[in-house]
């Protein structure tokens, strides 16, 4: 049997919780709003330097409704495209029912921020590490589901922490909820393997009782 080690989610569902009333919105850049009636969405957009896309959705169908879709396909830094997706929320809320959202999905959890931004992945793999829930010699938590033991190791390390200030800023609270398809793999096959190696986790030992 070989190695494994827990290294991401491949959906991440955040569950968004109204904590307080507020209403603070910070100066937006230039956001492009598409209305799109034939699907019954509404996309907010910041077009990056490099041409690329940072959008937030919303749908207007009864079974989506208060659903909030991010896609980014940009290169820039994460702490860049935090910013941005600040600065898109706040517009979002501007013109949405802010009581209605309850929902951000961010799809596949290595790609949340383009192929360059890895942040809450590493985190993720790192606390899985450390946490009595998982089991990082056999690659499975010590007990249970793979999906229950990865939302509650990401809700107790915080791996969301940006995007829960950028919230609590609107008087909102998030934690994940739901998480579906968990890729396992050793530390040094993992796209962040250089960091992990650098933090002194290279291998994970196995040892099979005879």
């Amino acid at each position: 049997m070989k190695d494994r080690k827990n290294y991401l989610i491949l959906y991440v569902i955040l569950t968004v919780g109204h904590a307080l009333s507020a209403n603070v919105y910070g100066q937006s850049p230039q956001i492009i709003i598409q209305k799109h009636p034939e699907y019954k969405e509404t996309s907010y957009t910041i077009l990056t330097d490099d041409s690329r896309k940072i959008s937030l959705t919303t749908y207007q169908t009864e079974i989506n409704r208060g659903i909030l879709r991010l896609r980014s396909n940009s290169d820039l830094a994460f702490a860049e495209q935090i910013d941005l997706f600040s600065r898109i929320l706040g517009n979002v809320f501007e013109r949405e029912n802010i009581e209605e959202i309850h929902t951000l999905f961010i799809g596949r959890l290595l790609n949340a921020f383009g192929d360059n931004n890895t942040q809450m992945s590493e985190r993720l793999a790192l606390s899985a590490y450390t946490s009595s829930v998982w089991d990082s010699a056999g690659g499975k938590p010590v007990s249970g589901h793979e999906n229950l033991a990865v939302k509650d190791i990401a809700n107790k390390a915080r791996i969301f922490s940006e995007l829960g200030e950028i919230f609590a800023r609107h008087g909102l609270v998030i934690k994940v909820s739901g998480a579906e398809k968990v890729l396992i793999a050793q530390p040094d096959r993992t796209p962040f393997g250089d960091s992990l190696k650098s933090k002194g986790i290279e291998k994970i030992s196995h040892v099979r009782s005879k």
